[in-house]
């Protein structure tokens, strides 16, 4: 069994071979099973350690720890340095590959003690990807008292529990709102483990309370999730604890939600499933004697049985849920529960019935806005918003396809207008569609044409803007934007660039992109030729396609920098600028007041990427421009130097793209500069990348 009372003892020995080893390399490892472990140790070691402690807490953007180091101590040689923050990096994978590319480096040049705090399962990947690393290492483990890993445990999971049941079924809370750290999920899959591995065997009820935090916390794998939440269910359903089977079946449902949205599987039948199990966790809490918290899921099956037009279900659900509401006093939900009354009037075409109750949704919600108007929290803002910016759009939609059945079509036109202004279309971009269609179809009907071509076009730029459909030629893709419903779960892994390459693929380009991606990660590509003719995508497949993708990307261990330049007018400053502003967005480096203003000062900058494990993508679009703004052979003379020196700087790529009926201009350049790393032929077969029709 672990001796706990040594950790003192742990502590000052490891603060004492810290303290004598100043003057040379050597890396120590601390280990601890909880950050707020981890926290107490590190506070001791900073009171007690004698010497210049220098210290650096990585963020989750950090690719190479060598380079981070440098950049954070300059030419300090300090007593030791202490390093945190591991766990937060989003790919620790490739952080420690490339410690253990730089190993050698490393002991030539910090001539100081390194102390890493780690977490287990860091510990086990410094083993498995740099044994050589590893084996210069020294460990010390902390151990954590079995009595205080199961009450960590017990405190995170009442903690949890009771502010999302209180939440109901509304804004999906965040860690922060929830009260717990970022990386809840894995302490907590830490200190199962440890309890595991020391034979102590949690009662039915805790583990039962963990297992829903670790699926209400695992935000990067819904399958991970549902095994949580699976196992859960089964142990309350053991337990007969019929609040907490309820509100697991709540989450199920919400699970199969979220799935639905993100990864596009069958709508109805992912939408059956969640009724069913939303219509599970509300029966239930009724049956149980528990309306109040009836009350606060009863909303979540009434918009999905809307979504599966099951408008019988939904009528019973909707009288139900407005008694609810008005015993338990929750405006902004009984105004939710009008609107679904009037969804089926609708349906029955009793569109006078409908308008009012309409109105009646609109009408409270504006009373309660009111009220409501100093909001005290992130969270309140965040409903509030949502309420205005979503549900006063869904009131405005029944009332104005109400107006328009009655003849009523300026009021239904005036709706529509307000319905579009107010609604936010990254909640729902599917239901602000609507709307759209609905606006576009009356602005035709009533031979209102223009302006029925104009909703289209707004139409046609959400759709295109949410991954919906792809615009290729010459209108250029632009950058997608997420779907940000705050009542359902944002997990880390849908990023704007999974949401561009799902845009790219749907335009057919996406080959192109890995195509160009392939000769960017040779190093024997240092300039590449992208040219097409006018309108067949050559900045769609830059923009929407190659810079998102590059971005964050590593390439032989190197962070990218992607640096998009569109402006030929006075080009060399305004190239500076946007290197600058990129560097200092991806790895927070200080902006040169004076800016980058010459040419030289571009060349030093790169030089210094170089050395600091970065490659620098320099991408000109629609460089055909730069031939009218830089008519003067000067100006020629300066871009070929340029592109000369630029070629010489190691990890540096150049890729100039442009119309075809101009790439003979390019030509120019073989003549105005010393292309000898590209053998003197700008032209070459093996630069240029022909971008055809379909």
């Amino acid at each position: 069994m672990p001796n706990f009372h040594q950790n003192p003892e742990l502590l000052s020995e490891l603060i004492f071979a810290l303290e004598m080893s100043q003057g040379e390399f050597r890396l120590f490892l601390a280990r601890s099973n909880t950050l707020t472990q981890r926290d107490r140790l590190i506070q001791k070691l900073q009171a007690s350690f004698s010497g210049n402690l220098a210290q650096l807490q990585l963020d989750e953007s950090v690719g190479e720890l060598y380079a981070t180091i440098g950049q954070q101590l300059g030419d300090q040689q300090p007593d030791a340095l202490m390093v945190w923050g591991l766990e937060s990096v989003t790919d620790v994978d490739k952080l420690l590959v490339s410690m253990g590319l730089v190993r050698e480096e490393f002991k030539n040049n910090f001539h100081f003690p390194i102390l890493l705090w780690i977490d287990q399962e860091i510990s086990r990947k410094f083993i498995r990807l740099i044994p050589d690393f590893e084996s210069w290492t020294s460990l010390t483990v902390f151990e954590t008292p079995t009595q205080e890993l199961i009450d960590f445990i017990q405190q995170t999971s009442n903690c949890v529990y009771q502010k999302v049941l209180d939440n109901g079924a509304g804004i999906f809370l965040e860690h922060t709102a929830l009260g717990v750290g970022e990386f809840v999920y894995q302490e907590l899959l830490d200190a199962q483990q440890e309890l595991s591995n020391r034979e102590v065997r949690l009662e039915p009820k805790l583990e039962a309370g963990l297992e829903f935090v670790l699926g209400r916390t695992a935000d990067n794998s819904e399958e991970t999730a549902l095994k949580h939440y699976q196992r859960s269910l089964e142990l309350w359903q053991q337990l007969n604890n019929q609040v907490r089977v309820a509100h697991t079946y709540y989450y199920l449902g919400l699970l199969w939600r979220s799935y639905e949205l993100w990864h596009g599987i069958d709508k109805d039948t992912s939408c059956s499933r969640t009724a069913s199990y939303y219509q599970k966790s509300v029966e239930i809490f009724e049956t149980a004697n528990y309306p109040n918290l009836a009350a606060k899921f009863i909303n979540a099956w009434g918009e999905i049985l809307q979504t599966l037009e099951h408008w019988d279900k939904l009528e019973t659900v909707a009288h139900r849920a407005i008694e609810l509401h008005k015993i338990y006093s929750h405006p902004f939900r009984e105004a939710c529960a009008y609107s679904f009354l009037a969804e089926v009037e609708l349906t029955k075409n009793n569109y006078k019935q409908a308008k009012k109750l309409a109105q009646k949704s609109l009408m409270i919600l504006n009373e309660t806005l009111d009220k409501a108007s100093n909001c005290t929290s992130r969270k309140e803002e965040i409903n509030l918003d949502w309420e205005f910016s979503y549900h006063q759009g869904k009131y405005l939609f029944s009332l104005a396809k109400a107006e328009k059945s009655l003849g009523e079509i300026q009021a239904s036109i005036d709706s529509l207008e307000k319905a579009i202004h107010t609604t936010k279309p990254e909640y729902n971009p599917e239901f602000y569609i609507d709307i759209l269609t609905e606006l576009q179809a009356i602005y035709y009907k009533q031979k209102e044409y223009l302006k029925a071509f104009e909703i289209k076009q707004e139409q046609q730029k959400i759709k295109q803007q949410f991954g919906f459909q792809a615009f290729v030629g010459p209108n250029r893709l632009r950058d997608i934007k997420l779907n940000i419903n705050p009542a359902l779960p944002q997990s880390k892994q849908r990023t704007n660039q999974q949401k561009l390459t799902q845009e790219i693929a749907a335009s057919g380009r996406q080959h192109n992109v890995e195509k160009l991606l392939e000769r960017i990660s040779r190093p024997d590509y240092k300039l590449i030729v992208i040219h097409g003719q006018s309108g067949v995508g050559k900045s769609s497949i830059l923009h929407a396609g190659l810079v998102p993708t590059l971005e964050g990307k590593s390439i032989d261990t190197r962070d990218v920098i992607v640096v998009l330049q569109r402006v030929y007018v006075n080009w060399v400053s305004e190239l500076g600028k946007v290197l600058e502003k990129k560097l200092q967005i991806i790895k927070n480096y200080a902006i040169n007041s004076n800016g980058l203003n010459s040419t030289e000062e571009i060349f030093e900058k790169l030089k210094n990427n170089a050395q600091s494990n970065l490659l620098t993508v320099i991408i000109f679009d629609q460089f055909e421009e730069f031939f009218f703004a830089n008519m003067a052979a000067k100006q020629k003379q300066e871009f070929a130097y340029f592109l000369q020196e630029c070629l010489k700087i190691p990890f540096v790529k150049i890729v100039l793209s442009l119309r075809s009926d101009y790439i003979h201009y390019l030509l120019e350049f073989n003549h105005l500069a010393n292309l000898e790393v590209i053998n003197y032929d700008i032209l070459s077969k093996n630069l240029i990348y022909c971008l055809g029709n379909f």
